[in-house]
């Protein structure tokens, strides 16, 4: 089977990592050839999404921190609590930065024979060579002039 997936953001790399670790070839189309990340930015998620990325799509073990508690607060009510998730101290959440997550799936995806790249510049629109085209970025021409 051969994949194509326009747009190269986090979704695009999770899903492409997710489909070459099933041994499927994948493409990622994408007019930037560099991926600008705000160092700043994270992703939260929770326990089980946290193992499932683990088991099958790449360890994150590395760049995760772990919440054992959330506190939600309302400033209208005297900074009284208004939600309090624990559970005896286990893991119940955790928060990644986005360009971490990044790194490490472009990291492992340039190393593995079931993963290509392309430059839409100076691409001729020809998917007939692939089974599935799944469109990551809403803005890219290609979508632009196929999904109105």
């Amino acid at each position: 089977m051969r994949v194509c997936i326009i747009g190269s953001g986090l979704s695009a790399l999770t899903l492409a990592k997710a489909l070459v670790n099933q041994k499927i070839f994948v493409e990622v189309i994408s007019s930037n050839s560099s991926h600008k990340m705000d160092k700043f930015r994270t992703i939260g998620i929770s326990k089980s999404n946290y193992e499932y990325f683990n088991k099958h799509i790449i360890n994150i073990d590395k760049i995760t921190w772990k919440l054992r508690q959330i506190h939600i607060f309302s400033d209208s009510l005297k900074k009284e609590k208004l939600l309090n998730f624990e559970n005896n101290k286990n893991h119940l959440f955790s928060i990644l930065k986005n360009y971490q997550l990044y790194e490490i799936l472009e990291r492992s995806l340039k190393k593995n024979k079931y993963f290509n790249t392309i430059n839409l510049k100076g691409k001729k629109n020809s998917f007939e060579n692939y089974d599935i085209v799944i469109v990551t970025d809403y803005f890219s021409p290609i979508a632009k002039k196929y999904f109105k």
